[in-house]
């Protein structure tokens, strides 16, 4: 009896150890896990397989919340028009708000190199794309309708001086030629590439090997590029001429000290199969 109790215990110890073998072999794209992550890019969803028993391949898609911000912005406008009997014409203080926010979606592709086959601090390498807007912002001001009928009716008398007078009429500055095409809303955002290269390094497995579950931390940088304000509907000239390349001046001038963007993320990743 005690020989075979013996004889059991050692086959269910060997198919035992075997098992853990298996599970712990990785090959070209023979196990797939999936995890969750929380970090600098937000909450993030990713699946990982391995490469071979050094090199792992991990995608996520990286999804940061909208933080809400209300930005109000003041500007004035000025036109000395003297030589054309006009005088000197300024808006006055006027105002407009800006709203939006940070949030963002990205996607990455990053290779976690394992350099010790016993350990499981790793080097990761890859990309993040798409994602480029950094802070979106949208506004809306009455202020900028007013300017415009006043422009174009000093511009009127302008005109009509000069035409009375023999004199050349005066140009409109650029800025004003485009700010009359407006509706009165203003958008701007800053952006910076939508390719970013990413490098850093981690500790823990993204595929777990002898357990089903897994947590590792990685921090890294996306090297971003020059961040620059930009807009779907209002030029450069109106933006400056607003005030609101003023107003985000000082985020690209802090982006741009390092043109890089910090990841850390703590992940908690499960073996499928």
């Amino acid at each position: 009896m005690r020989k075979s109790i013996s004889i059991l215990f050692l086959t269910a110890s060997m198919a035992f150890a075997n098992l853990s073998a298996q599970e712990a072999e990785m090959g070209v794209f023979n196990h797939l896990a999936a995890g969750v992550s929380v970090g600098t890019t937000g909450f993030s969803f990713n699946v990982a397989t391995p490469v071979t028993d050094y090199v792992a391949l991990t995608a996520s898609i990286d999804l940061l919340p909208d933080f809400r911000r209300t930005d109000n912005i003041q500007y004035y406008l000025y036109q000395n028009l003297r030589q054309y009997g006009l005088g000197e014409w300024e808006s006055g203080t006027h105002h407009l708000t800006m709203k939006g926010g940070f949030g963002r979606v990205q996607g990455s592709v990053v290779l976690n190199v394992y350099p010790v086959h016993s350990s499981s601090f790793y080097i990761a390498a890859g990309a993040y794309f798409g994602g480029n807007r950094i802070l979106d912002m949208n506004g809306y001001s009455g202020d900028i309708l007013k300017d415009i009928n006043s422009i174009q009716n000093l511009y009127d008398k302008a005109a009509a001086y000069c035409q009375a007078t023999g004199k050349e009429m005066p140009p409109i500055p650029e800025e004003y030629q485009q700010m009359m095409t407006s509706d009165g809303h203003v958008n701007a955002y800053i952006e910076t590439n939508a390719f970013r290269p990413y490098l850093g390094f981690g500790y823990g497995r993204v595929v777990p090997r002898e357990h089903r579950l897994a947590f590792n931390c990685e921090f890294g940088v996306q090297f971003s590029g020059k961040y620059k304000i930009s807009s779907d509907n209002t030029s450069d000239a109106v933006l400056d001429v607003l005030g609101v390349k003023d107003k985000y001046a000082k985020i690209t001038d802090n982006l741009n000290n390092f043109k890089v963007y910090h990841v850390l993320k703590f992940r908690l990743t499960g073996r499928i199969f």
